[in-house]
C-alpha cells in the first residue's frame, strides 16, 4: 500500500507540475499524459467509471449546458473585465486572433475547444487527476480540497501564456469546475459540457470581436 501511495505521488508530480515547466506543450503533453494513463489504468486494473464516466441523466445534462454558458457570460461581461481593471492587462487571447470573422477557423477551434478543452481537460483534470489525489490520502476531505486546489494550480499555469488576467481567470474557473465535480457526483460528462459550452461561448465572443 505504502509503494503505491508513492507511485501516485509520483505520477501526480510529474503530471501536474509539467504544465510550470512548459506551459505550452500542447499536443505532445496531452500524448503524453494519455500514455501515462492509459499504462496505468492497465496496470491498476481500473474501469473508466472510476476516472468519472458514469451513466449521465437528461435534465443535468441540461444543466450543466446551462451551468458552462451562464458562466461565460458572467465572465466575459463581469468578472475578466473586474481583474483586468485590478492587473491593469487584459487577458492575451492574441493567439485566437485570427479566427475573428473566419468561419473555417471558428469551427476548428470550436472542435479544439470541446475535444481538448472540453473532453480532455475534463478527464484529465478532474476525471483522473482528482482520483489520483484522493488515492494518495486517507482522510478523503484533504483529498478532496488538495484535489481542487492542485489541479487548479497546474490548470492556470498551463494557460499562463494568457498572461496574469488569464491565469488568474482560468484559476477561478478551474475552482468552480472542482466544486461541480462534486456537485454532479463526481460525473466527468456533466464538467465536460460545462466546460464545452464556457468554451464555445468565448469561442464566439472571439470570432465576432473587432
Amino acid at each position: 500500500m505504502k509503494n503505491l501511495t508513492l507511485i501516485n505521488l509520483a505520477e501526480i508530480l510529474v503530471l501536474l507540475g509539467l504544465p510550470m515547466l512548459s506551459p505550452q506543450l500542447g499536443i505532445l503533453y496531452v500524448a503524453f499524459a494519455l500514455i501515462i494513463i492509459l499504462v496505468s489504468r492497465y496496470l491498476r486494473k481500473e474501469s473508466w467509471s472510476d476516472y468519472g464516466f458514469r451513466p449521465v441523466e437528461i435534465k443535468l445534462m441540461l444543466l450543466a449546458a446551462v451551468i458552462g454558458m451562464a458562466f461565460a457570460l458572467l465572465d466575459n461581461y463581469l468578472l475578466e473585465p473586474m481583474v483586468s481593471k485590478l492587473t491593469g492587462k487584459e487577458t492575451d487571447l492574441s493567439t485566437f486572433d485570427n479566427i475573428k470573422g473566419h468561419v473555417g477557423r471558428l469551427m476548428g477551434m470550436l472542435a479544439i475547444g470541446w475535444v481538448i478543452g472540453g473532453f480532455f481537460e475534463e478527464f484529465f483534470f478532474r476525471g483522473y487527476m482528482f482520483n489520483r489525489i484522493n488515492l494518495s490520502f486517507s482522510n478523503k476531505p484533504i483529498g478532496k480540497w488538495l484535489g481542487i486546489l492542485l489541479t487548479s494550480v497546474s490548470f492556470s499555469i498551463a494557460h499562463s501564456y494568457q498572461d496574469i488576467t488569464g491565469i488568474i481567470t482560468t484559476f477561478y474557473f478551474a475552482l468552480v469546475l472542482g466544486f461541480l465535480y462534486y456537485f454532479f457526483k463526481r460525473n466527468v460528462w456533466y464538467l465536460i459540457l460545462v466546460h464545452g459550452f464556457y468554451d464555445t461561448v468565448g469561442i464566439l465572443f472571439l470570432y465576432y470581436s473587432k
